[in-house]
């Protein structure tokens, strides 16, 4: 079983480079978890303004 992570002298190469997509992966879900959550409020905030102005008419 431990054959299978014995890259040799890539060692450093593989999982290294495996690490990078690991973290640019995380790195891309988070960022659209924050837009979407961004966007989200955005609808909020306008739909509360849009009720309040049909209410006040």
């Amino acid at each position: 079983m431990i054959e299978i992570f014995d890259m040799g002298k890539y060692d450093f190469y593989v999982w290294g480079s495996i690490g990078v997509f690991f973290f640019a992966l995380l790195a891309d879900y988070i960022s659209v978890k924050a837009k979407s959550n961004h966007i989200k409020r955005l609808i909020k905030t306008k739909s509360r303004k849009t009720r309040n102005r049909s209410n006040q008419r």
